[in-house]
């Protein structure tokens, strides 16, 4: 039996069951003992004969109760519903025979029955059958024994009339009620599917959300955001992507590390790279990972944006005045002012989730770029931001930045490649990096700058989309200029 099919049986059941419940206890016992009030009147000397055979409704009914708890299939509780019925029939063919007169109008007590049975009962239909037939036949059959006169046997043909008539009236009705009830029954079984499919959808929605929590203190946001919106999925392979890769790195940190006290040491680099973080967070650059004393963070993926290279810069340059304005808590600290290289390389690389998702999962980006960046930071001086030439040339008509050139230098994995070094510094103060980094009102994630509709600068909550959209006219003037 297929899921539809047994669902409706099990529908079926529990209105038979209902059906002979409220029958065998409301309305049948007293509707045969208020017809004893007719016995009296038609046939008053047979009144204790027939209130006897009117009372055997009660223990018919009282077993088909006790046997309709025990129930647990459908044609089980055909065969009770139709025990109950030819019994309630059987009791009314009695009196009748007592009569003897086979144009009695008793016959349609026998009507009642079928009426009241065959319409609302959920029969199948050799179960139908069968119970017009145990309704009925011991009528006919009796007449047909007691050899009736020719005037009785017009008034039981009329009888007959009016009996076929009750069976079509109920074949009819049961028609109707049929078609209700297995409308009925596909409402309440979409109904349940659709609940199923909904607690289905909340269940899932949990599972991910509670996947989206774990992952969002793995990921960097823009990755867990990502994910949130299926543009990436755990599973999906690395891509070819065009980021900025930024690598930061805090100088003769080794030296101060083994010279100063491990709480210190603690303070310092949570101090670090807390704020490195929430800054580069702010221009919507993902952070790779960190590593002890420094950091690896690449821009334009998975959040792309027009000017990522500018972005990362600004985030370099920001980070940097960020620990320049705190070097009070530095020296206290680290007992001496504290300093970072930063190298920064655009190029492609192959961006996604490496490693094994069972054990360890990375967000990472993998190329030639990201050795670049690292070895450019190596080879820079003390709060020096190094660029290679194609940064410049991806720069030139920014009026924001100047270069100055550094050297040619060949850098550890490159081989005879000759890379032309650029110290970058801005040429005016920038007003997006003027701004301080903002917290959501509402969520309390770092805001990212993003621009609305009209390419105006924005703050944005990447968790919530809360979007804060009064920011300085510099920002705005910069905008334009940009």
């Amino acid at each position: 039996m297929n899921p539809a099919d047994d669902l409706r049986s099990r529908e079926k059941l529990t209105e038979l069951k209902a059906f002979l419940s409220v029958i065998t206890h409301k309305m049948v016992i007293p509707l045969f003992m208020a017809f004893w009030l007719c016995d009296l009147l038609y046939a008053p000397e047979y009144k204790w004969e027939f209130l006897v055979a009117r009372s055997l409704v009660i223990p018919l009914s009282l077993f088909t109760r006790w046997k309709l708890l025990a129930l647990q299939r459908f044609s089980h509780a055909q065969l009770l519903a139709f025990f109950y019925i030819s019994g309630l029939g059987g009791i009314i063919n009695y009196m009748i025979f007592q009569i003897g007169d086979w144009s009695t109008p008793y016959y349609a007590g026998l009507g009642l029955v079928a009426i009241g049975s065959l319409t609302f009962v959920p029969w199948s239909w050799a179960f139908f059958s069968l119970s017009v037939l145990s309704i009925f036949s011991p009528y006919y059959i009796g007449a047909a024994l007691s050899h009736p006169s020719a005037a009785d046997w017009r008034l039981i043909g009329i009888h007959s009339f009016f009996n076929v008539s009750f069976v079509v009236i109920t074949m009819f009705l049961r028609y109707l009620t049929e078609q209700l009830r297995q409308r009925e029954i596909e409402s309440r079984q979409n109904l349940r599917q659709e609940v199923i499919s909904r607690g289905k959808v909340i269940e899932e929605k949990t599972a991910e959300a509670l996947k989206l929590s774990e992952l969002s203190r793995q990921f960097s946001p823009q990755v867990v955001e990502a994910i949130r919106r299926n543009k990436v999925t755990l599973s999906e392979r690395v891509h070819r992507s065009n980021i900025c890769a930024i690598f930061i790195d805090i100088v003769n940190s080794t030296e101060r590390v083994t010279r100063i006290d491990k709480d210190k040491v603690d303070r310092v680099i949570s101090r670090f790279m807390q704020d490195s973080a929430r800054i580069l967070l702010k221009y919507d650059i993902t952070i790779d990972k960190f590593l002890g004393d420094g950091l690896l963070a690449f821009s334009n993926d998975p959040a792309p944006y027009k000017d990522y290279i500018e972005r990362t810069i600004r985030a370099g340059m920001e980070i940097r005045e960020k620990i320049s304005r705190d070097q009070d808590f530095y020296e206290r600290n680290w007992l001496r002012p504290l300093e970072i290289r930063v190298g920064i390389a655009s190029g492609f690389a192959n961006v996604g989730f490496y490693g094994n998702e069972k054990y360890y999962h990375s967000y990472t980006a993998i190329g030639p770029v990201i050795n670049l960046a690292s070895r450019l930071c190596g080879s820079a001086k003390p709060d020096q931001i190094i660029v290679p030439y194609d940064v410049v040339e991806a720069l030139g008509s920014n009026p924001e930045f100047e270069f100055d050139f550094v050297g040619k230098k060949k850098l550890k994995g490159f081989g005879d490649d000759v890379i032309q070094a650029y110290e970058v510094r801005l040429a005016k103060d920038a007003s997006l990096s003027a701004l301080d980094v903002l917290d959501c009102p509402k969520c309390s994630h770092v805001l990212h700058i993003d621009t609305n509709s009209s390419g105006i600068f924005v703050f944005r909550c990447r968790n919530c989309g809360t979007t804060l959209d009064k920011l300085p006219p510099s920002a705005a003037e910069s905008k334009k200029a940009a």
